[in-house]
């Protein structure tokens, strides 16, 4: 009896381990991050995604605003109405993929980008001590 629960107990604790050590680019709060890169390069697989980068560029818009948003993989458009992050700053947000097409001359010119739907974390940029 004693040893049918010690075995169940391991068992069980193996399997979250597993569970919980096999998830990759997980935050500490579980949210599982994707790439710019493998975003920008299959976004017909995602549909809503978690980035996490530094802002590049910003541009304002008249209802909402742009920002660039890099990681090590590469970069994408981030369109958001609420205040956008400042340049330099690293932040992490939860968006919906979007594809506009843009056809010219019989090529396909368009562009995946990213509608914002929540900021969930914005860090304070490193500031270099100067030299």
């Amino acid at each position: 009896m004693m040893l049918a629960k010690t075995v169940k107990i391991t068992t069980l604790a193996i399997l979250l381990g597993g569970l919980l050590g096999g998830c990759d680019n997980s935050t500490p709060f579980g949210i599982r991050v994707s790439r710019i890169g493998e975003v920008k390069g299959n976004w017909e697989k995602y549909s809503t995604v978690y980035l996490e980068g530094q802002v590049r560029k910003r541009v304002p818009f008249l209802d909402s605003s742009a920002y660039l948003l890099e990681d090590d993989s590469g970069n994408i458009w981030v369109v958001t109405t609420a205040t956008p992050p400042n340049e330099g700053q690293p932040v992490m947000i939860k968006g919906q993929v979007k594809y506009q097409s843009i056809p010219i001359s019989g090529q396909e010119l368009g562009e995946v980008y990213i509608l914002e739907q929540k900021q969930i974390e914005q860090k304070q940029s490193e500031q270099k001590p100067p030299q």
